[in-house]
């Protein structure tokens, strides 16, 4: 008998914590005081385990399933156990002999008499790992290597299918080698706070050039050199910057860079409807960089939840930023009744120089940050659900760009059903005669000192007709579309 892990124990009684409330892991983990206690080390691999056990349960379900008599009787504290020590031995690389041992005692810990089934059965997954992975059960070579690539990442096949079918199968490749790794963090700075970039360096070092810690070097552009956005602080380790003041007083906000691309490619001078504002990180980004380049603007940032919207504002003001902004609560599929009062302010329906549509996704290319993703999806989320809500949200906010005006749309999603085929939607609609795709690349900030990094960036992820999309792999960040669209 060896002695069980703090980490390990910790991590099944957060599993079984979310099996019971349905809670996301990563709030569950930042709010266990169990984790708070253990020594770093342990909280590292305590969250390590809660977040992969539920990126990849599907899978690890399958290989313990295929050694059990009855697996459908099997109880929660048992699978569970199961579970965290079967990530290891798959995903996480731990020496076999000690990752069936500490299994063997987690699953003691909640039912001895289960120590020898446990026994039994993670020491055939530690036997068969590599048949599993290579899908030695499959026959057919070209689903082989479909299932194969789908079991590397812990993901259903099915998403994995729509991912190559999108994407192609590299694209598949890069996006699930990164799927359970750690994302590169980055934040953008409050240009009104001269102390938090000072206050970061100190926590992290040289901000502006630092590698992505976990993740490899950071993203880079055709000229080889890390990429440069304004305002932009790359490779940040995160467990230094929770809790500190620039974070609380919002001197930062933490966003993926391509997220911070994007906010960025919707930022002009004039007025701006944001629709699907969230919790406000694109509306701080773009509040950002106005200040930075001395724009003069008006916003309305909408967001469907009343506590989002409250809590968007909050960051606003203390940050300094919230004067040029108005939250508003509302549905972006009926901005008639939820600009009822602009409207009414301004004498008629108001239009904006930019509307910026952040659609609700997916989440297809920031699955390695939100791990309920892949195995809570279903097939008709992303072919439609998300797509219909995505167009009736692009075709409501079109009705209310001036004329020779943007329309910006963006997902953090890597399916083509979600993005290429939502804008051909819109543009073979009624809703959409008036506009015409125009370059990401050619969004009026990016001719601004500072942004040529950026644009040559852009360019290198954009398609034929000037839409940008990004793929999560090794050393980058995450996948994110953007398109954008001119009133002619």
């Amino acid at each position: 008998m060896t002695e069980l892990s703090p980490a390990r124990r910790v991590a099944l009684d957060i599993l079984l914590e979310l099996e019971e409330t349905g809670a996301y892991a990563r709030d569950a983990l930042d709010a266990s005081p169990d984790v708070h206690a253990l020594e770093r080390r342990d909280a590292g691999l305590a969250m390590r385990l809660v977040l992969g056990v539920v990126a990849s349960y599907g899978c690890l379900d399958d290989l313990i399933d295929a050694y059990c008599d009855k697996p459908g009787r099997m109880n929660a504290r048992i699978r569970n156990a199961l579970r965290i020590a079967t990530f290891e031995l798959v995903y996480l690389g731990t020496e076999p002999r000690a990752a069936v041992s500490q299994g063997v005692e987690l699953v003691r810990t909640r039912a001895k008499s289960a120590a020898g089934f446990a026994n039994f059965v993670l020491r055939r997954i530690a036997e068969n790992r590599a048949y599993y992975l290579e899908a030695g059960d499959v026959g057919e070579p070209e689903e082989r290597r479909l299932v194969a690539l789908a079991r590397q990442g812990g993901l259903p096949i099915w998403l994995v299918e729509e991912v190559v079918r999108s994407r192609g199968f590299t694209a598949a490749q890069d996006a699930v080698a990164a799927e359970l790794e750690p994302a590169g963090v980055s934040v953008h700075m409050n240009p009104l706070d001269e102390a938090a970039e000072e206050e970061l360096s100190v926590l992290v070092g040289n901000v502006r050039d630092v590698e992505v810690e976990g993740a490899g070097a950071a993203p880079h552009a055709s000229s080889g050199s890390i990429v440069q956005l304004p305002g932009a602080a790359l490779g940040i380790p995160a467990a230094r910057l929770v809790g500190t003041d620039p974070l609380r007083r919002g001197g930062v906000a933490v966003c993926d860079l391509n997220a911070q691309i994007i906010a960025s490619a919707a930022t002009l001078p004039g007025s701006c409807l944001e629709v699907g504002a969230g919790r406000g990180t694109k509306t701080f980004i773009m509040a950002a960089q106005a200040e930075r380049f001395g724009m003069t603007r008006d916003a309305i940032a909408l967001e469907l939840s009343k506590k989002k919207s409250r809590l968007n504002r909050r960051r606003l003001e203390r940050a300094g930023l919230a004067g040029s902004v108005r939250c508003v609560t509302g549905d972006g599929c009926d901005l008639d009744r939820s600009l009822a009062c602009i409207d009414e302010r301004a004498g008629g329906r108001r239009l904006f120089e930019c509307v910026f549509v952040d659609a609700p996704c997916s989440g297809t290319g920031t699955m390695r940050r939100h791990p309920e993703i892949p195995w809570r999806l279903l097939p008709e989320d992303v072919d439609e659900t998300l797509p219909a809500l995505q167009l009736a949200l692009l075709s409501s906010a079109a009705e209310r760009v001036k004329p020779g005006g943007q329309l910006v749309f963006a997902t953090c999603s890597v399916l083509r059903q979600e993005n290429e085929g939502v804008i051909e939607s819109f543009l073979g609609s009624e809703a959409g005669r008036a506009f015409e795709l125009a370059p990401v690349s050619s969004a009026p900030v990016f001719a601004l000192p500072g942004f040529e990094d950026v644009m040559a960036y852009v360019r290198e992820h954009e398609d034929a007709r000037g839409m940008f999309q990004t793929i999560p792999a090794l050393g980058a960040y995450d996948g994110h579309f953007c398109a954008r669209l001119v009133w002619t």
